[in-house]
């Protein structure tokens, strides 16, 4: 239960996000790998329709599937553009089960229905996530934006019938971003060696937000030899650059959660 606990706060969170793997490139598909392109063309035209923002906040319904468990929460999410994320994870009771604050030196989360707590070094994620993976990369994905090492690690673009298509690998991150005609990231695929442990998020029904596309809906699958997991978020309210607060005290009376190492 204690582990479930955890990886369910983690998803919930978007971060599980790719174990650690060898420099292998993941595979377009027949169809997609029509017309080479010059990298940087293609990595401007995804950067001009990235949502700039200095605070976003949002309301999403969560449905979460890890093996064969189900759940449903409503998440409450909040980002200090490369300063902190802060998420709410309400039961369907309307009861808040527990508190995420992600910063980019630090991992934070109090679960209230058991009255334990996480409070680590960021690094700490790393054991769910390749160690390129960072604080940048984990709120580019909550708001549908292109991670960090596609901008200077893709070396591969091309343009097919479904649109376009950036890869690339830094160190033990193997990535695909594909997006539509329009330059719109609609899916994020992260590899490991021969496929062993797969994520991929999808992005949908994009919005127009500070006059930036912004994705809805949000769809993410990890499969390994441990973990199914499925998340699906759909975002019901989002507002830009508004005055957040992002309260996180971790009680007295809370203690450590232990064996999460």
């Amino acid at each position: 239960m204690r582990k479930l606990s955890i990886l369910t706060v983690l998803s919930a969170s978007l971060l599980i996000v790719a174990c650690k793997s060898k420099k292998v490139i993941v595979d377009a598909t027949k169809e997609e790998s029509r017309i080479t392109l010059d990298n940087r063309v293609l990595v401007n035209g995804i950067l001009d329709n990235q949502l700039s923002f200095n605070t976003f906040s949002a309301k999403a319904k969560s449905a979460v599937a890890i093996n064969k468990d189900n759940y449903d929460a409503t998440l409450n999410i909040k980002i200090k553009n490369q300063e902190a994320i802060w998420i709410s994870i309400t039961t369907v009771f309307g009861i808040e089960a527990a508190r995420v604050l992600i910063t980019p030196t630090r991992f934070r989360m109090m679960n209230r229905i058991n009255g334990t707590y996480i409070d680590e070094p960021f690094a700490f994620l790393h054991q769910f996530a390749s160690e390129e993976i960072t604080y940048g990369n984990l709120q580019a994905m909550m708001v549908g934006n292109m991670i960090d090492q596609a901008l200077t690690y893709s070396n591969e673009a091309k343009k097919g019938d479904l649109g376009y298509l950036l890869s690339g690998f830094k160190n033990d991150l193997n990535f695909l971003v594909r997006t539509d005609d329009n330059f719109r990231v609609t899916n994020c695929s992260l590899s490991t060696y021969n496929q062993e442990h797969q994520v991929n998020t999808d992005y949908s029904d994009f919005a127009l937000i500070g006059k930036h596309p912004v994705p809805k809906d949000i769809r993410l699958t990890a499969n390994s030899s441990a973990v199914k997991l499925e998340l699906q978020l759909k975002y019901n309210r989002i507002a830009l650059n508004e005055a957040v607060e992002m309260p996180f005290t971790i009680p007295s009376k809370y203690k450590p959660l232990s064996g999460i190492r």
